[in-house]
């Protein structure tokens, strides 16, 4: 199962950007409420408003379409990752962002709802779980490896292993919040809440990885 540069390559004109967004906003809507293997191109396309040639134009197969939609919803959990905020930012007030974007939206219903069905049907198609993994947490990881290396660069921390340095980062922001969500447990945090946990996972964070 492999992604597609589509948009890249193919979206040159603003009515093309718009009609590409209309079907990758219907398939995000489609995936997240039936899983992969329940969503239809027919369902997408009916959402879009656009015939299912047109989809099968754009994107070939169900699976580039996925593809891209999982691209997206890493996209926006990363954006805090690089960029601006860690130029303008110390790393901690970077980390803090980054930590209270995840738990943003880790904890969605929606995103939730997303991984139960997800899981669900790994049994059926490993290479769905493969992809997911490699385009979703294992890109978030990586960008965060990079913002750390950046950090490492210029002599703010100490670390022999930045992925080790990122997944401990991830899991003390996450703690058992996934778990529980995953097996059924409502849990709502605060702005305030979620705030606070952010804090004290970076602290924590920061205090094993301060020269």
């Amino acid at each position: 199962m492999e992604s597609t540069d589509i948009v890249k390559e193919r979206a040159d004109r603003p009515s093309s950007q718009r009609k590409i967004a209309k079907i990758l906003a219907a398939a995000r809507t489609e995936f997240f409420a039936n899983g992969f293997s329940g969503a239809s191109i027919e369902s997408i396309a009916a959402l879009a408003e656009v015939s299912k040639v047109t989809v099968y134009n754009w994107f070939s197969t169900k699976e580039n379409l996925f593809a891209e939609v999982v691209k997206a919803e890493c996209r926006h959990m990363s954006e805090s990752l690089v960029g601006e905020n860690s130029k303008t930012r110390s790393l901690r007030e970077t980390l803090i962002a980054v930590a209270e974007r995840m738990l943003d939206s880790l904890t969605k219903e929606e995103k939730v709802r997303f991984d139960r069905v997800l899981a669900a049907e790994v049994d059926r198609d490993p290479r769905i779980g493969q992809f997911f993994l490699d385009n979703g947490p294992r890109t978030i990881l990586q960008n965060i490896v990079n913002l750390l290396k950046i950090s490492q660069k210029k002599g703010e921390i100490q670390s022999n292993d930045l992925t080790s340095s990122a997944e401990m980062f991830v899991s003390l922001v996450m703690g058992r919040i996934d778990l529980f969500l995953r097996y059924g447990e409502n849990i709502k945090l605060t702005a305030a809440q979620k705030r606070e946990r952010a804090r004290k996972a970076v602290d924590a964070w920061m205090q094993i990885h301060q020269i």
